[in-house]
């Protein structure tokens, strides 16, 4: 008998007994009555009758219970439980089955979503491992040396590049702690404070975003760029920053080289011009001196007079040369940075063109009354404007054109930092040629883009331009009308400074006739027997006694073993056996001092004798061949004021024949 039976029963049977005592007590019977034969067979009924009214009327509802069984089994009911059934159970059944069958339905829907899940995870790892075995190589492989820093700066991975930089592990430059790698990698920097601050912004700015190169320290001249930014999340949270060192120095030669290339490309298109306007002042000269000749010797007068021409004429020339020396001139691959006089650069500019371009154009150069100076490379700031000009030159119409190269003192802002406004030189190229279409204005700073026909144009100039400007920390702006012409505006930061300007050698003030004349021994040096013939005619008309040397081997002989006394060598540059730079390096390192005057065709740094010199007296003065007389005479009386006493000069002498 279930507890569900038993729970129904007693109550019944309880409920039985009761009417049963009262029938007896109202038919007059005791208790007692209830305990004899009579009573028992009473309670029997009683108990028998209450067994079956509880089995009939927990038949439904045990039916109802095995049914529902049944259905969560998904076995329908057996026969005599479906009889008790009612009628409204089976809708339930129905209801139960169908949301038992979306359950199954959502289940297995479940099952296979879980499936795919797990072959889409273990495809995205295999993918994973793959991208990171990938990236791993990459990063191992990379030709940058790469730090990644997060949040808290710890550095969380770097490359073997990196620590070929530092020049040992990272681990020993100092564990993964950023400020330790930051402080190493200063450290490795010609400019060390300057690196310092720089790197020292990384680390106060989150946002902070930057790239500088700067050269290493010690001499094997090695050039690195480094570059850092942040390490963003979709939200723009920053979560870390990365570090990167590159090797710049092969990409900075190229760089000159193409550059070099490209103002070679210049050359060519001015040398047509120069060429012509040589050739004028050439038949001037010849033409002057075969009129002289034909002159009668009374007629002094007219020969002074065609000699004077023909002298005219080559220091034209000579002028002509030296501004195309100027220009083409090389610096070993350096970049040679000084206070230039911007006005000075423009009006030689102005030389170089207007022998190059038609006669009938028109050149102005527009200067304010203000100095303007700039720390530059003359030569790379020169093959800028040069390329604007001649890029203007191409642009004009064939009659009535105009180039105007304008400089002016402005205060602007940069508009590559949020610096305040500063002072710069605007250098202002304009002409009146058909202008820059609009489709093409985007791109003309593009590398080998050009507009010109073949063989024109490389494409090379504005590029260059605009790198050469930017490394000189300026930029470059244009406006352009179709049909009204071109405007280019040069922005280069001023300096208010115009001690080291980069001018030709200064001489001293007119010298006079007397001071030109003084007596003096003068060693000069020279391959070519005519140049040298010049030379010694020049100055033994000014008065000097001259010893003579055809190369630098010669010279040295003369100088310490001939046992003559020499007050000033004017050397020449380019000879055979021993050239003047090898001479002048021999000379002050056997610790003599006698003045040196370098005379050359070609355009002389200074600087290159002070390095040859090793801390000795540098050169007094650089002349520039064809040289007058008048420019002799000064070089010489500048050097002989710088002349060794006798007794010094016998001192200096000495060591040398001793040894």
């Amino acid at each position: 008998m279930n507890s569900l039976r038993l729970r129904f029963l007693l109550p019944l049977v309880l409920f039985g007994f009761l009417p049963a005592i009262g029938a007896a007590r109202l038919m007059g019977h005791s208790l007692e009555w209830f305990f004899g034969m009579e009573g028992v067979l009473l309670g029997g009924g009683v108990l028998l009758a209450a067994y079956l009214l509880s089995g009939w009327v927990l038949k439904p509802i045990v039916a109802v219970m095995n049914a529902t069984s049944s259905v969560l089994r998904g076995v329908p009911p057996t026969k005599e439980v479906a009889q008790w059934l009612p009628a409204d159970f089976w809708k339930l059944r129905c209801d139960i089955n169908m949301l038992f069958a979306k359950h199954r339905q959502s289940l297995n829907a479940a099952e296979t979503h879980a499936c795919q899940s797990a072959q889409r995870l273990l495809n995205a790892e295999r993918l994973l491992r793959e991208a990171f075995t990938a990236l791993q190589g990459i990063f191992a492989a990379s030709d940058e040396g790469v730090a990644v820093v997060d949040a808290q700066g710890t550095i969380i991975a770097s490359n073997q590049k990196l620590d070929e930089f530092l020049g040992r592990p990272l681990e020993e430059a100092g564990s993964r702690d950023v400020n330790a790698l930051l402080k190493a990698m200063a450290g490795r920097f010609a400019e060390e404070e300057k690196m310092t601050q720089w790197l020292n912004q990384g680390l106060q700015d989150p946002a902070f975003q930057d790239q500088v190169e700067a050269d290493l320290a010690g001499k094997d001249g090695r050039n690195f760029s480094v570059r850092t930014a942040p390490m963003t999340t979709d939200t723009g949270e920053v979560i870390g920053r990365l570090w990167m060192v590159r090797d710049c120095s092969q990409m900075r030669g190229l760089q000159r080289q193409l550059r070099e290339s490209q103002k070679l490309g210049t050359l060519g298109q001015l040398a047509g011009g120069i060429a012509h306007d040589f050739n004028n002042m050439l038949t001037a000269i010849r033409g002057n001196l075969t009129l002289a000749e034909l002159q009668p010797a009374s007629n002094q007068t007219e020969v002074r007079a065609k000699l004077q021409c023909a002298n005219q004429a080559t220091q034209r020339a000579a002028d002509l040369v030296k501004s195309l020396l100027g220009y083409s001139r090389r610096s070993a691959g350096q970049s040679l940075r000084k206070v230039t006089n911007v006005k000075k650069l423009l009006a030689e500019v102005q030389t170089l063109l207007k022998h190059s371009v038609d006669p009938r154009v028109e050149i102005r150069v527009r200067a304010g009354m203000d100095a303007s100076f700039v720390v530059s490379d003359a030569t790379q700031l020169e093959q800028v404007i040069l390329n604007l000009c001649l890029n203007a030159r191409d642009a004009l119409p064939e009659d009535r054109g105009i180039i105007e190269i304008g400089i002016e003192n402005v205060t602007h802002r940069n508009p590559a930092g949020d610096q305040a406004p500063a002072d710069f030189a605007m250098i202002v190229v304009r002409d009146n040629g058909h202008g820059i279409p609009e489709e093409a204005r985007g791109r003309v700073f593009e590398p080998f883009y050009t507009t010109k026909s073949d063989g024109k144009g490389t494409g090379l100039g504005l590029s260059m331009a605009q790198d050469i400007v930017r490394e000189h920390g300026g930029w470059i702006e244009f406006d352009s009308i179709v049909g009204q012409g071109t405007e280019f505006r040069i922005f280069l930061p001023r300096t208010a400074d115009p001690e080291n300007v980069e001018e030709e050698p200064l001489v001293e003030a007119q010298v006079s006739n007397s001071l030109a004349g003084q007596r003096g021994n003068i060693l000069v040096v020279d391959d070519e027997a005519p140049v040298r013939s010049i030379a010694v005619n020049m100055l033994t008309f000014l008065g000097y006694r001259v010893l003579e040397a055809s190369d630098g081997q010669q010279a040295l002989d003369i100088l310490f073993r001939s046992g003559e006394r020499v007050d000033v060598m004017l050397l020449d540059i380019y000879m055979p056996k021993l050239s003047g730079r090898d001479t002048f390096k021999q000379l002050r390192a056997a610790g003599h001092d006698v003045p040196v005057v370098v005379c050359s065709g070609f355009v002389i740094d200074p600087d290159e004798f002070v390095a040859l010199g090793e801390g000795r007296n540098p050169p007094v003065d650089i002349m520039l061949k064809p040289y007058s007389l008048d420019g002799l005479s000064k070089s010489m009386a500048k050097a002989i004021k710088n002349a060794p006493s006798p007794e010094q000069f016998a001192r200096e002498l000495n060591p040398v024949m001793s040894a």
